[in-house]
């Protein structure tokens, strides 16, 4: 075997803390625990850990399982679930126990102990058994990682915020069904307890048949996917989008009477009778689909232009009273089906003057202050409109500690609403998550949670852009930790302690960051061949950027010298990030599929910098001769990028439907959203095909076709 002197020093490292856990009884407990966090990344991170002296228990050293006062094991983790039960306890012994006297302030709280060569775990309820398990399986992983015991220790854990939920949106896209399982367990194990499902147009309704897609999943795939979830101590309720975004529904022929806009596919007619029969019938597949869920989410937000069909106009009401009519409206069916409804309340203050202020970071505390005294009278007057039932979803994905923000969740608090909070892991960023993973504003919004005294929070995994789930891990793990112990820590620790959780201990390093580097490189990737236009949204108006010619030597290179100086910088960052990413592949011990999934991401990114570096080269080449051999070496690279394709999609559909079924029909797709322009996956590489369709008539009349 051949090893490094990093990893050779890593590895003595690990032996000098195995013997110094084990071996050193006179040692001091705050100089215990310091090697205890260094060497054992838990996520979430618990809410006490003490280091003791004596013996403690190796990775293989757990022999049995012992059942105290309950007739059977929660669902047990894979290091776990082959082992026997016995009634008798003994060395190498776990013992389960349910005391439902025990002082926790949560029943998902847990203790777990490790003394003597056994483990004890114990809960007021199933549920805290099942996340100190989570917690035993984590010690046990790098315990076997690194080579070393779990010393002697005492963990007391519980959640800061009760409901700890995840948004998983089907609207552009089907994964494989057994991924869903896969997602499932990897968010058990970091203890979010909610799942949050949109299932838009890929539940195969019973009741309204048109409405699910040629492939949608089944009722009762779904029964079954939220059974397993529930054995997981995860609740699955739906979200079935009302009022707006109703595209998927409107859409067919057979409910265009139920347009709010007849021009348009996108909001219903919250004053035709037929809009709650259609939409109370999605709601009932919807709920039997998910038996154990408590909520349903009707959706409800970016409804703008309500109020534009004849019973509208005729009624005389303003779209917020429309707004609330239907919410009352969908909130009395959710209450007599026994679910709680939850509403994205966004409308409330964009119809009350207010809603600039939720979410402007650059607007004073002042201007805030004088728009809440201007307009909340609004809100305050149409207070008897509103719910009592309902839970209002505050989202804000940037900027949640901005003044307009906080009023907002405080009207709720004054006027006896409950209020949810939403965060966000992934918005509409087009091949992955940006900023960190977003994990400021995700800490920002959980601790702003835990001080208003909230017991609920979401965050949300949006699908608008179609992004591989795999990329989006790091930023549910930054929720799971601070949802479940509202702390504070810098982005760089909590993402080492991510990716020695999710891939190995060895990838602790800040050597092994390779996630930064992609999101940087891939900012650039998104405008590199425009002259006009963005990859926010999609427009079919957009202007790629002019080609150089022979005539006006080095004129192209001064005409885009910004973008070239980005290019230039882009190749860096794919070059290192490449480097690091293949050095993770060879040390991951768990997850390296996700590694995978972001190489092919970050050689495609790159396809775009490279080829305008090229085209430099062209444009500054002197002679006859160098031009030849730059436009061979353009050629040659654009011959290259259909096996970029190809190598994506391979490695992306392992897990994921990359397209939706022959003939599927596409909504109006108001939002313009990009997974919704092409029923193949052109829509992955638009303004590259666009490139490569110009550069190839660009190299014909140089007398060179591609192949």
């Amino acid at each position: 075997m051949r090893c490094t002197i990093k990893q050779a020093a890593s590895f003595l490292a690990a032996m000098l803390l195995s013997a110094s856990l084990v071996m050193a009884p006179g040692s001091a407990v705050a100089a215990d625990i310091r090697l205890f966090d260094r060497y054992f990344k838990l996520i979430p991170k618990p809410q006490t850990v003490e280091v003791s002296d004596g013996k403690g228990i190796p990775y293989s050293g757990i022999r049995n399982i012992r059942l105290n006062n309950m007739d059977q094991a929660p669902v047990l983790p894979a290091i776990l679930e082959r082992l026997p039960f016995t009634g008798v306890e003994m060395n190498g012994t776990l013992t389960l126990t349910i005391d439902k006297d025990l002082a926790l302030p949560s029943p998902e709280g847990y203790m777990l102990e490790v003394r003597n060569g056994r483990v004890f775990i114990q809960a007021r309820e199933r549920a805290g058994l099942f996340y100190g398990m989570q917690t035993l399986n984590q010690l046990l992983e790098d315990a076997h990682d690194q080579s070393m015991e779990i010393p002697p220790c005492r963990i007391t854990d519980y959640p800061n915020i009760a409901c700890r939920a995840v948004h998983l949106d089907l609207k552009s896209h089907l994964d494989a069904g057994n991924y869903y399982y896969k997602i499932i367990d990897q968010l058990a194990a970091i203890k979010v307890n909610t799942i949050i499902l949109e299932f838009e147009d890929k539940l195969r309704y019973r009741k309204a048949k048109e409405v699910g897609a040629p492939n949608a999943i089944s009722v009762e795939e779904f029964i079954a996917i939220s059974q397993y979830a529930k054995d997981r101590n995860i609740e699955i309720s739906p979200l079935v989008q009302g009022l707006g975004h109703a595209s998927f529904i409107l859409k067919h022929a057979a409910y265009q009477e139920l347009r709010d806009d007849p021009a348009s596919d996108y909001v219903f007619d919250p004053l035709n009778p037929k809009t709650y029969e259609l939409q109370f019938s999605l709601y009932e597949d919807a709920i039997a689909a998910t038996p154990f869920g408590k909520y349903l989410h009707v959706g409800g937000d970016e409804v703008d232009g309500l109020g534009k069909s004849a019973l509208s106009k005729k009624s005389g009401m303003k779209p917020l009273e429309l707004q609330l009519y239907w919410l009352k409206k969908v909130t009395d069916f959710a209450v007599a089906h026994h679910r709680i409804p939850v509403f994205w309340d966004d409308m409330v203050f964009k119809l009350a003057g207010l809603y600039e202020t939720t979410y402007e970071a650059r607007l004073s505390e002042k201007d805030i202050a004088e728009s809440w005294n201007k307009n909340r009278a609004i809100l305050d007057n149409n207070i008897s409109l509103f719910p009592k039932e309902c839970i209002y979803n505050r989202w804000n994905y940037e900027s949640p500690l901005v003044k307009g923000n906080q009023l907002a969740l405080d009207w709720y608090k004054e006027h006896g609403l409950k209020v949810m909070p939403a965060t966000s892991a992934q918005e509409s960023w087009l091949m992955l998550p940006r900023n960190n993973s977003n994990i400021r504003a995700i800490q920002d919004f959980c601790q702003l949670t835990a001080k208003k005294k909230l017991d609920m929070i979401l965050c949300t995994v949006w699908d608008d852009s179609s992004p591989h789930f795999e990329t989006v891990w790091r930023g549910l793990y930054d929720f799971a930790w601070f949802s479940w112990n509202v702390t504070d820590c810098t982005s760089a620790l909590a993402h080492a302690a991510f990716r020695h959780r999710f891939f190995s201990p060895a990838l602790e390093g800040a050597a092994y960051e390779f996630q930064n580097g992609l999101e940087r490189s891939i900012a650039f990737w998104e405008t590199a061949f425009l002259h006009e236009g963005d990859r926010e949204n999609y427009h079919p108006a957009f202007k790629l950027v002019e080609l150089p010619d022979t005539v006006h030597q080095g004129a192209w290179s001064l005409q885009y010298k910004d973008k070239l100086k980005g290019a230039a910088d882009a190749m860096e960052l794919y070059r290192e990030t490449k480097v690091r990413m293949d050095q993770s592949l060879l040390l991951a011990r768990r997850n390296r599929y996700a590694i995978q999934v972001m190489n092919q991401i970050n050689e495609v990114q790159a396809y775009s910098a490279r080829l305008l570096l090229l085209l430099q080269v062209f444009d500054q080449s002197k002679t006859g001769e160098e031009r030849g051999r730059a436009r061979q070496q353009i050629k040659e690279c654009m011959e290259q990028f259909p096996g970029l394709r190809s190598h994506l999609e391979k490695i992306f559909s392992v897990t994921k439907m990359l397209t939706n079924p022959e003939g599927y029909q596409y909504d109006m797709n108001p939002r313009a959203h990009w997974a919704d322009i092409a029923n193949n996956t052109d829509w992955m590489y638009f303004y590259e095909l666009a490139m490569n369709k110009k550069m190839a008539g660009w190299l014909a009349g140089q007398g060179m076709h591609i192949d």
